[in-house]
């Protein structure tokens, strides 16, 4: 049985546990970020960054796919 996390539904809990299956916890959080960081430099941002809505925003469009996360390539080295 799921419980309902403090800071939201049980349905977003499960959102965000399928995203970092897939993505991976780490460059999940690190594309919430970016995304996050991204929408707050915006200056016709509707969104104010104080109370989580920016985070909120980018959870949102990358849980629908309107922004992918690219899994970064190393780096060759040169020969």
């Amino acid at each position: 049985m799921r419980h309902k996390s403090p800071t939201g539904s049980v349905e977003r809990t499960e959102m965000l546990d399928r995203l970092s299956r897939r993505f991976g916890r780490y460059a999940l959080v690190a594309g919430v970020a970016k995304r996050a960081h991204d929408l707050k430099e915006r200056i016709h941002s509707p969104l104010e960054p104080s109370g989580g809505g920016l985070v909120n925003r980018a959870i949102a469009e990358i849980a629908s796919g309107r922004v992918k996360i690219r899994r970064e390539e190393p780096e060759e080295e040169p020969e």
